[in-house]
């Protein structure tokens, strides 16, 4: 048997990374937050504005991967760009194969050098009711602390008349009024219209202002969605008004909502009601399992924005799941 290595070539990596099957490496892409889509988005927003060091590798048998690891550094934690990281083995390691595996990552980690010995390193874990990963073992031997996230969830399978039935009631007037005024249109894999997909980075820019994101920022969504890898939505009054941009994006059996853009000067209309609850159905037509509203955050855990739009999503759904993370520290 061929001796395991570390790989910390970027060449290389990038390249066992882009070639990866999701067959082989069932965490790779098993969620558009975790996956190829975040590793991408947040890497467009890392080489605007660099903050965090790049320290991918991977952990080899020959010269082929047996896990993957998307590292980066900042101020004492190695993480996916600030997110949790991640670590997709290969399907079917044994456990003593799997233990020395990922000990291997883990020492490589401590001993980077950037590392000091107070860094730890953010892991992503399971999701809802899958089944623990493995680096979740992995992190569990190495006795280190989880976190919970609760995000809002909605069986996508269901059908309309399920999903309609699960909204808060006070919505239901302002999801008929958003049917009534507003004039959908999409960019999918069979309608890849850059001309329309384009207006939403540009609403995204006047409705945010400095908090805009550039172009590389806005190609990962053109790129995923003309993959078939997820939709955009816009809403335009009868005016011609474009007043909502919605973006979801695909992996895993999961459609996530990534992005909602709303005309905050027109506010005292519902605009965000319908194109929500309609991306929804739309990606059950689109063979979606789940659509995740993406994290409610608890009260006085986040700034009150943040626990107002956690309010506004969990309208939509009475069903939620609990995403884990993991802080392993890398101290000896």
């Amino acid at each position: 048997m061929p001796e395991l290595q570390i790989v910390d070539d970027p060449e290389r990596v990038e390249a066992a990374f882009r070639t990866a099957d999701e067959r082989d490496f069932p965490d790779w892409n098993s969620h558009p937050l975790s996956g190829q889509f975040s590793r991408n988005l947040y890497a467009a927003i890392n080489r605007e504005k660099p903050r965090h060091k790049l320290c991918a590798f991977c952990v080899v048998d020959g010269d082929k991967p047996v896990l993957m690891v998307p590292a980066t550094y900042r101020g004492g934690t190695f993480s996916m760009f600030g997110l949790p990281m991640a670590l997709a083995a290969q399907r079917g390691l044994g456990a003593k194969r799997r233990k020395r595996v990922f000990a291997m990552a883990f020492e490589h980690l401590a001993a980077v050098d950037v590392a000091a010995s107070s860094d730890v390193a953010l892991i992503n874990g399971c999701f809802g009711s899958n089944p623990q990963t493995a680096a979740d073992l992995a992190c569990i031997d190495r006795l280190a602390a989880p976190q919970t996230h609760i995000h809002a969830v909605i069986d996508a399978t269901q059908g309309e008349k399920a999903v309609h039935r699960d909204v808060r009631a006070s919505y239901r007037s302002l999801i008929n009024w958003g049917r009534a005024q507003l004039q959908m249109r999409y960019v999918n894999a069979k309608n890849p219209d850059r001309g329309l997909f384009d207006e939403m980075p540009a609403f995204h820019a006047h409705i945010s202002g400095a908090g805009a994101h550039g172009n590389k920022y806005w190609e990962v969504y053109w790129n995923e969605i003309v993959a078939g890898r997820g939709e955009a939505s816009l809403g335009f009054l009868a005016d011609g008004t474009l007043a909502a941009g919605t973006a979801v994006i695909d992996a895993g059996g999961v459609s996530y909502y990534a992005s909602g853009v709303y005309d905050r000067e027109k506010f005292d209309k519902p605009l965000a009601h319908y194109p929500v609850y309609d991306s929804i159905l739309r990606a059950g037509q689109r063979g979606a399992i789940l659509y995740d509203l993406g994290e409610v955050f608890p009260a006085d855990t986040t700034d009150d924005k943040e626990v107002q739009i956690g309010f506004f999503k969990k309208g939509f759904t009475g069903a939620f799941h609990l995403r884990t993370s993991w802080l392993v520290p890398l101290s000896s």
